[in-house]
């Protein structure tokens, strides 16, 4: 099977490239905002499976979140249809999906665009709105507060918290990779899935102080979190 992940350089790209690369009988094809059209192209005629986890979250301007989170999607869908291939595409979106703001309403716009093909081709599409995702290789002041927390407390740093009353969900990036990767074994060959990642860890921004702080001192990732 021919497997390609967009967004590859990314935090659950990378984690889900190093499960992929466990699994027999899978070729990986990756693709990132320094390759071109013509190298997706190329990508998409060969591919089995997309893993659309391309995306644009922390923008200079809010155009470059419709450019990143709808107009690569809308390429993606545009060369499979020009190919004549049908293919299974799983999306990472957002619950910020909901939202009216500017990320939010792209995630959602970029949703729109794979429902389209999954009506028009009759291809199967994974829809998964992600809350927070912590875990390996997350970068701190980007990905998750658990991330920059760690990261602070490590270099004795100072957290900054605005309202520690607020809840924060979360999920671990080896449960959404292991959710990933179990669509590659589906024998559905067509439909629109809004699919959800468990378990949800849901706590406020005090209890992950303490579980941060707790973290530093038997200096493990996640149990804590449970």
């Amino acid at each position: 099977m021919q497997v390609l992940v967009t967004g590859s350089r990314g935090f659950i790209a990378k984690n889900l490239l190093e499960c992929l690369g466990r699994i027999e009988n899978i070729t990986i094809s990756t693709f990132d905002r320094e390759d071109d059209t013509e190298t997706l192209n190329i990508l998409i005629k060969k591919a089995d499976f997309i893993f659309h986890l391309a995306g644009v979250n922390r923008p200079e301007t809010p155009n470059q979140f419709y450019k990143g989170n709808v107009g690569l999607t809308e390429k993606i869908v545009d060369l499979a249809k020009a190919n004549g291939v049908k293919i299974p595409i799983l999306m990472t979106s957002s619950t910020q999906a909901n939202l009216d703001n500017d990320y939010g309403k792209s995630k959602r716009e970029g949703e729109d665009v794979l429902v389209a093909y999954a009506e028009s081709t009759g291809a199967p599409v994974y829809i998964y709105r992600l809350p927070n995702v912590f875990g390996k290789w997350s970068r701190p002041n980007y990905n998750t507060v658990i991330a920059t927390w760690c990261y602070n407390l490590t270099r004795n740093l100072p957290i900054q918290v605005s309202d520690e009353s607020a809840e924060v969900s979360l999920v671990y990036i080896d449960d959404v990779v292991n959710h990933f990767v179990k669509h590659l074994e589906s024998s559905v060959c067509n439909g629109i899935y809004y699919c959800d990642v468990s378990p949800v860890y849901r706590k406020t921004l005090e209890k992950y102080m303490v579980c941060s702080r707790d973290l530093r001192k038997v200096e493990r990732t996640c149990w804590c979190l449970v």
